[in-house]
């Protein structure tokens, strides 16, 4: 018996196609392709093999070769491309939107199994897919009526309109870049069967055209995201402009933008229609997005605005402890951007938040603490989109230091002999050595050493930390000293051991009763500041960072203590069965992680074990059906992939 497609993963399926298409692959390949781990692909592997008994088909792994299938891969084909069903969902992130497709055209009520024949799924798995969509409705403000004929979406044309604009923006990534008979790139945006039927036949094509024809008289030079944002604003306020379903009456009408009466003279040229002056507010509100510099400078400049270039960058050297030029352009470049539409009260849709989430955990964190700090100065709310795209920055720096080692110079003499060593270590380990900062013993005692390694001009001590000392113009035996230490370093970083020793039975709880996460955060940070683990306000303050940003994935969430709360690291775990309220989620097992500077050089390997930990289903499934805390030490004591 075939089993379903509706049992692999997306990544699974990404592979699968890799695989047909290409012929012969390599790990890497399947690595550069999902961007996951080995480990992770060879679990998946295992899947895709078990998948593949029902169709003939062999999954062939061998050494020095590459990965490919034996046999007759017709059928497979025809499943994973989709050719026998064109209109059936495959992953449950396509029902989702399906789902919500259906209810939001829908005239009548639909049953629960109404929709299950529809996306050709087992009732149970369609059940487990609502939860999904309750939580996306909830975010718009948007209720489900359940009465004996089933159900229906309760929402405003506004909700309406913000629903529909999540569902194009899920789709944004098929869109084309093709390039007409003049030799000029336009847009095309491709959009599935379930999603045609929200619009008129012609409606993307004529607001892609409409944009780039405004684009060729307008001085402004859109980001993907400002464009996407503007086009999918367009197609749906177009199309229910022609069905007579306009918006609201704004209260404070404001004057337009040229650039905005400029794109309304094409639009209304276009689609022979006279847009409302409450429609072409928000309008205007994506145009002053886009408006000036990318980093905000003209108009919000002029009107002393806090949202400059040079504000935020400043800001941002002096939030951020560890990061490199590269990181602060990024971090300033797409902050400054965010600030911006969020002050014009456009929000940013991020379709891979729930994976970084699960994926970077310690992105993630450091970006929640990075944007309360941005929400405190800025007086601005950052959703967790804005926390996920701030995050892949971080993970993208972290991601280029786990081969280097972070190192400080330390001189006493003057700014210029620090300047020449800190020189002669960029040309002789630019590739393995990152100078963080160059110091003097005095700025020491205001901003103590968290890098790996110290290479001072003059001899000092640092605690838990290798110093070498060398002479300025670095020596080869001074070279030698410090290619050996940072050897010595990036080694030790091998060691998943920093994970489980921060783990103590005392810190081990059970429950099988509903609870909620307000309750469960406060008995673990009362427990921990019993056991003088934890200071006195920990569950407040990780309450705070969770209202900011929830770190709640599939029935796990991993709430964080801020690092001025924690007395001593550690790791507690709570295991619920019964369930535990997490916002829109339910939860059955909660890390909470306490971490301060005393495991700043272990926080990498840390977090690359706990990683391993969140990929694998099967052991989180046998933590949250243990009943002892040894059980729970010995499942996560030892190598997580059998």
């Amino acid at each position: 018996m075939q089993e379903s497609i509706e049992s692999l993963t997306d990544q699974e399926v990404q592979m699968i196609k890799l695989i047909l298409n290409t012929g012969t692959v390599h790990y890497s390949d399947i690595s550069k392709s999902i961007g996951r781990s080995r480990k992770t692909i060879s679990k998946y592997l295992d899947n895709v093999e078990e998948f593949l008994q029902g169709y003939h088909v062999t999954l062939v792994r061998k050494r020095n070769v590459g990965i490919y299938f034996e046999g007759d891969t017709m059928d497979l084909q025809n499943v994973i491309q989709n050719k026998k069903y064109p209109d059936t969902p495959n992953t449950k992130n396509e029902r989702v939107i399906a789902i919500l497709s259906k209810l939001l055209l829908a005239n009548y009520p639909q049953t629960i199994q109404q929709l299950a024949d529809s996306t050709f799924v087992s009732r149970s798995t369609l059940e487990s897919d609502f939860k999904e969509v309750k939580r996306t409705l909830a975010k718009y403000g948007a209720l489900i009526e359940t009465t004996h004929d089933g159900m229906q979406i309760i929402a405003s044309e506004s909700s309406k309109r913000k629903l529909m604009s999540e569902l194009l923006t899920m789709y944004w990534g098929n869109t084309m870049y093709l390039e007409n008979k003049k030799g000029e790139m336009h847009r095309e945006l491709k959009i599935p069967n379930d999603m045609r039927s929200f619009f008129g036949k012609d409606i993307f094509k004529k607001v892609l055209s409409a944009l780039d024809r405004f684009q060729q008289v307008s001085p402004l030079h859109f980001t993907d995201y400002e464009f996407q944002s503007l086009a999918i604003h367009l197609i749906i306020s177009m199309e229910r402009i022609i069905k007579d379903k306009t918006l609201e009456k704004s209260e404070h009408p404001v004057k337009l933008e040229m650039n905005t009466v400029s794109l309304i003279n094409i639009l209304e040229s276009v689609f022979k229609v006279s847009i409302p002056q409450y429609e072409r507010q928000y309008i205007n509100i994506h145009i002053l997005a886009a408006e000036g510099e990318p980093i905000g400078k003209d108009k919000l400049e002029k009107a002393d605005s806090p949202i400059q270039q040079n504000v935020i960058h400043e800001f941002l050297t002096s939030n951020i402890r560890n990061h490199d030029e590269i990181l602060l352009r990024g971090l300033t470049v797409h902050v400054t951007s965010a600030l911006k539409r969020l002050y014009l009260g456009l929000n940013l849709h991020n379709p891979y938040t729930e994976d970084i989430k699960k994926f970077f955990p310690l992105a993630f964190n450091n970006a929640i603490d990075i944007s309360a700090k941005i929400e405190k100065q800025f007086n601005i709310t950052l959703n967790e989109d804005e926390v996920a795209f701030i995050a892949l920055h971080l993970e993208a720096y972290i991601e280029r230091q786990k081969s280097m080692v972070n190192a400080v110079i330390v001189c006493s003499t003057g700014l210029g002999t620090a300047r020449l060593l800190e020189q002669r270590v960029k040309k002789y380990f630019s590739d393995s050595i990152q100078i963080n900062r160059v110091t003097s013993i005095q700025d020491l005692k205001n901003r103590p050493i968290v890098e790996d390694l110290v290479i001072s001009t003059i001899r000092i001590e640092v605690p838990g930390t290798p110093v070498v000392v060398v002479p300025p113009f670095l020596d080869t035996g001074s070279t030698n000293q410090i290619r050996s230490k940072a050897t010595e370093i990036l080694e030790d970083r091998q060691n998943s051991g920093s994970f489980s020793r921060l783990l103590d039975e005392k810190l081990i709880f059970f429950s099988k009763e509903k609870e909620d996460r307000e309750q469960v955060i406060t008995q673990i940070g009362e427990k921990l500041q019993k056991l003088r683990y934890g200071r006195k306000g920990i569950s407040k303050a990780a309450l705070e960072r969770e209202s900011l940003a929830s770190t709640a994935i599939d029935n796990i969430a991993m709430p964080h203590a801020p690092i001025e709360f924690v007395a001593k690291p550690c790791i507690a775990i709570y295991i619920n069965t019964a369930g535990i309220r997490w916002q829109s989620n339910t939860v059955n097992v909660v890390f909470f992680l306490a971490m301060n500077r005393e495991v700043q050089t272990q926080i990498e390997q840390i977090y690359k074990y706990f990683n391993d930990v969140l990929e694998n289903k099967k052991l989180l499934k046998e933590i949250e059906g243990c009943v002892k805390p040894q059980e729970v030490l010995k499942k996560l004591g030892g190598d997580l992939i059998e």
